[in-house]
């Protein structure tokens, strides 16, 4: 008993934490943990005598238990988002504590992510950079970065080199990315673009579901559009639009209105990531007289630029014109194009594009979400 108190008083603390240490070294850290939360322990971290209460708890864990305990702890913290932030983001810290002690830098960085919280997250990452010398290490922190899509910009505090902070800058940029993916893929040997056909494994279905499939043309050719599309994803090559956009496009404008924006858009996904190549496809489709060809263009040149920063901007550049465009297909296009390319980024230049959002009819929204749910 704490005197009625969810939070115990200051005798009982030495208490509570040999309790709390027999616990972590029988392998019992969920039963410790839990009596630390159950006694108020995390939340007599906020007030004047923080670091001590900090580290007495540090002193509780040791390399054999330690990832146990964080584990649990960022578990366990998922419990406490909604009643009360504070409570949340104080037990990941503890955990990023504990994964720092014990100088586990990317667990560190992985937590530091899930809070994100605004204030300190620029600060907390450039804590972990400034732990490490290793300059590979320093790179896997910023694939992790990469891949979260976080925007920021590397300091020297992170990195004193002037080399490795620009081969760091273009890592957390993804300037690369396209041309790291195609090495992997090279690498194990899938860089053979692959056809729907190769995917949907036709000779398995008996003669009737074959028939059947062939009586709306249509809906197969777009079904057909989206595989492609997904399979060869980033390898900017494959069996059926790249040929489309080489040399005939009958089988583009034999397409429905929507099947076309697809069509074009798909292009955007196999060359997700390489502007150069991606861009250069797309911008012909931009100089169409077809509202929906021009729509998929520019959902294409947003797809194009999903996770990838460039100071020069070039989808802002070649989408913004678009966004108040007189057809409303085409604004739809460009909205979701920008939202697509500039996704996490909070960058202010978007954003002022759009304020206020300009008018899009709700009926052509409904219409495009129930003609590709059907």
């Amino acid at each position: 008993q704490f005197n009625g108190s969810s939070t115990p008083i200051e005798s009982e603390i030495n208490l509570v934490l040999e309790i709390v240490k027999f616990h972590m070294k029988h392998n019992a850290e969920t039963e410790a943990l839990d009596l630390l939360m159950e006694v108020g322990y995390l939340e007599m971290l906020f007030d004047e005598k923080y670091e001590e209460y900090l580290a007495r708890l540090f002193c509780l864990v040791d390399s054999t238990n330690y990832k146990r305990a964080c584990l649990y702890l960022t578990t366990s913290s998922k419990y406490l988002l909604t009643p009360d932030r504070e409570a949340y983001e104080a037990t990941l810290y503890i955990a990023f504590g504990m994964y720092g002690k014990f100088r586990d830098l990317a667990s560190a960085l992985r937590i530091v992510l899930l809070v994100n919280d605004d204030k300190c997250c620029d600060q907390s990452v450039k804590i972990v950079f400034a732990e490490t010398e290793d300059f590979s290490l320093k790179q896997q922190l910023a694939f992790m970065i990469a891949r979260y899509g976080l925007s920021m910009e590397v300091d020297d505090e992170m990195v004193a080199d002037e080399n490795e902070k620009n081969a760091l800058q273009e890592i957390v940029n993804n300037t690369k990315l396209s041309e790291q993916y195609h090495m992997v893929a090279w690498d194990i040997g899938v860089m053979e673009p692959k056809s729907p056909e190769d995917i949907y494994k036709v000779h398995l279905i008996g003669s009737q579901g074959a028939k059947s499939s062939s009586l709306d043309s249509a809906r197969q050719n777009l079904a057909a559009t989206f595989v492609n599309a997904f399979v060869n994803a980033g390898y900017c090559q494959d069996k059926l639009m790249t040929a489309i956009s080489d040399s005939s496009e009958n089988l583009l404008f034999e397409k429905n209105e929507l099947g076309k924006a697809s069509a074009v858009a798909s292009l955007g996904m196999i060359h997700l990531w390489d502007h150069d190549s991606g861009f250069a496809i797309l911008d012909k489709y931009l100089q169409s007289d077809d509202t929906h060809v021009v729509a998929g263009a520019l959902l294409g040149i947003g797809i194009v630029s999903c996770g990838v920063k460039n100071d020069y901007d070039p989808a802002l550049a070649l989408i913004s014109g678009y966004s108040t465009s007189a057809a409303s297909i085409t604004r739809i296009g460009a909205i979701l194009g920008l939202g697509i390319a500039y996704a996490g980024s909070r960058k202010d230049k978007v954003k002022s594009i759009h304020s206020p959002i300009p008018e899009i009819p709700l009926l052509s929204c409904i219409d495009i979400v129930s003609e590709f749910s059907a």
